[in-house]
C-alpha cells in the first residue's frame, strides 16, 4: 500500500500482569478452568443484560460453580467484571516487539479493530455508551483506557530507543492519536474503519511523529528556530 509513511525514518523496515485472583491457578488444572469459565460467563452475562443488571447468582449458574467460588476470588462485581474485560482484551500482556514501529502500531490497530466486531467487543462499547453515569463503569472504562495506553506506549518508547523516532517524542500522545479515532468511532458512532483506514492513521501519526510533530511545543519551537 503506497502511503506519505516513506517519510518516516525506518518506517517499512522488516500493564498489569496476573492478580492475585489468577497467580495461584497451575496451568492447565482445575483453578485455571474455573477461572477460564466464570470470566467468560461474565462477559456473557455482561453482553446479555449490561453490567446494572449483572449479578453473581446468574455467572454462577452459567459458569456452573457455586457463588462462594466467584466470591473467594472476585469479591465484588467490579472486580469479576474488570477481570473478565481484561483477560479478553489481554491488557497487561507483553506487546510484541517486531523491531519496527509502524508493524507493531498496526498489528495493534488492527487487533482493536478485530475485538470490537465480536460480540463481546460491541457489548463493551455498547456498555461504556449507555452506562456511562455509573461510577463503576467509568471507573471500569478509565482503568481499561489508562492501561491500554500504558502498554502500548511501550512500542513508541523502544522506537525511541532504536532512533526511529526522536527521544523527545511523547509516547502517549502519539498512541493517543493513532488508537482514538479507532475506539471512538466503534464506542460513540457505532462505526468500524476499513483496516487501510488504520494503517492510514498510524502512518500519518508515525510521520508527524518522524518530524518533531510529537515534541513537547518549547522544544519544537527552539528547534525550528536553530533550523
Amino acid at each position: 500500500m503506497a502511503t506519505s509513511c516513506c517519510h518516516y525514518r525506518g518506517m517499512h523496515s522488516a500493564g498489569r500482569g496476573p492478580t492475585r485472583k489468577t497467580m495461584g491457578a497451575r496451568t492447565g488444572g482445575r483453578a485455571e478452568r474455573v477461572v477460564r469459565v466464570v470470566l467468560k460467563a461474565t462477559l456473557a452475562e455482561l453482553a446479555r443484560v449490561g453490567y446494572g443488571a449483572l449479578r453473581t447468582e446468574d455467572v454462577a449458574t452459567r459458569a456452573g460453580v457455586a457463588k462462594t467460588t466467584i466470591y473467594r476470588r472476585w469479591p465484588t462485581k467490579f472486580e469479576l467484571v474488570d477481570a473478565a474485560i481484561r483477560a479478553k482484551a489481554r491488557v497487561g500482556e507483553e506487546v510484541a516487539d517486531t523491531g519496527n514501529a509502524r508493524a507493531d502500531l498496526l498489528a495493534l490497530g488492527l487487533a482493536s479493530l478485530d475485538r470490537l466486531k465480536t460480540p463481546i467487543g460491541r457489548a463493551v462499547a455498547r456498555l461504556i455508551t449507555t452506562e456511562a453515569s455509573n461510577p463503576e463503569v467509568e471507573r471500569l472504562a478509565r482503568r481499561l483506557r489508562e492501561d491500554s495506553r500504558t502498554s502500548r506506549a511501550r512500542v513508541v518508547e523502544r522506537a525511541k530507543e532504536r532512533g526511529e523516532l526522536p527521544s523527545d517524542v511523547d509516547a502517549m500522545l502519539v498512541v493517543d492519536l493513532i488508537f482514538a479515532p479507532i475506539v471512538s468511532r466503534a464506542i460513540r458512532f457505532g462505526e468500524l474503519p476499513e483496516p487501510e483506514y488504520v494503517a492510514r492513521v498510524v502512518d500519518l501519526v508515525l510521520t508527524g511523529a518522524a518530524h518533531g510533530g510529537g515534541t513537547p511545543r518549547r522544544k519544537a519551537r527552539r528547534a525550528s528556530l536553530r533550523s
